[in-house]
């Protein structure tokens, strides 16, 4: 019985410390950025907690072993051991706190693209890899208007500048949780709209066109910019490859009528209805 509770409150010293440790690297965040009387109020929160940290596990210490001397010695030394088990473990959630840091920046990197700031295909196969077998999806392939000739009339430099743009207008329709964009290539743009009807798709799309169309000043440089949208829904079980080729091709069929048009793939007769 006595090794039991001996046990417990050793292990209550021990989160003592852990919540110390952690609630000080928390608040120390960004501590260089913040301002003078922000840096002076976190400094002392972080003494008290510290502060509150050594006298509970102190406490604890004295249940755990209520015959030890109370000479001023022992209490220092104690403390001393309580201040250094902390910074210790300080130490160690600052490791862990900068490792997984760093594997978030990692897999930003792996999933954004460097130019647009949108995700890129790593990200959108990590979206299918963990979609819902019949989430109700629909898939907007968005093209840009003699893109190609813009790039190589003007340069790549020129042509990166009006995806670093049309990029900007694109990321003002994501919605966590809902709309997804990626560029997959090139001046290729790909939306994923979770519960969306076919409606709400073809209204999306009407915002897109209707947003990106405009002139573009990019150097000395005044380009008019329009796009073309195709537009796949999911019926039943998602299948990503197909509705990536049918948004591609109803893509093509609105780039084929004109500028600044989407079309609606038709999986039952294989047509498409054009806007």
């Amino acid at each position: 019985m006595e090794e039991t509770r001996v046990f417990i409150l050793t292990v209550c010293s021990v989160l003592i410390a852990v919540s110390a440790a952690y609630a000080s690297l928390r608040l120390l965040q960004g501590y260089a950025g913040k301002s003078q009387r922000v840096r002076a109020m976190y400094t002392g929160i972080v003494i008290i907690i510290n502060g509150c940290g050594i006298w509970g596990m102190h406490i604890l210490g004295r249940v755990r072993s209520p015959h030890t001397d109370e000479t001023g010695q022992n209490l220092m030394i104690s403390s001393a051991v309580y201040a250094i088990t902390i910074a210790f473990l300080m130490f160690l959630c600052s490791r862990i706190m900068l490792i997984m840091a760093e594997r978030d920046q990692l897999k930003e990197l792996a999933y954004k693209d460097a130019l647009t700031g949108l995700l890129n295909k790593n990200g959108m196969d990590h979206f299918w890899d963990h979609c819902k077998e019949n989430e109700q999806i629909a898939v907007l392939f968005i093209d840009l208007n003699r893109f190609k000739s813009i790039n190589d009339r003007l340069g790549h430099h020129v042509g990166d500048l009006l995806l670093e743009a049309v990029g900007g207008k694109l990321a003002q329709f994501s919605s966590k949780g809902r709309r997804h964009i990626y560029r997959i290539g090139g001046d290729e743009f790909v939306i994923i709209a979770k519960r969306y009807s076919q409606k709400e798709a073809e209204q999306l799309a009407v915002r897109i066109l209707e947003k990106t169309a405009k002139k573009y000043s990019l150097e000395q440089h005044n380009l008019f910019v329009s796009a073309s949208i195709g537009i796949a829904m999911s019926h039943g079980k998602v299948d990503r490859y197909q509705l990536l080729r049918e948004a591609d091709i109803a893509m093509y069929n609105a780039k084929q009528l004109g500028t600044g048009r989407y079309s609606v793939y038709k999986p039952a007769s294989n047509t498409l209805n054009v806007k």
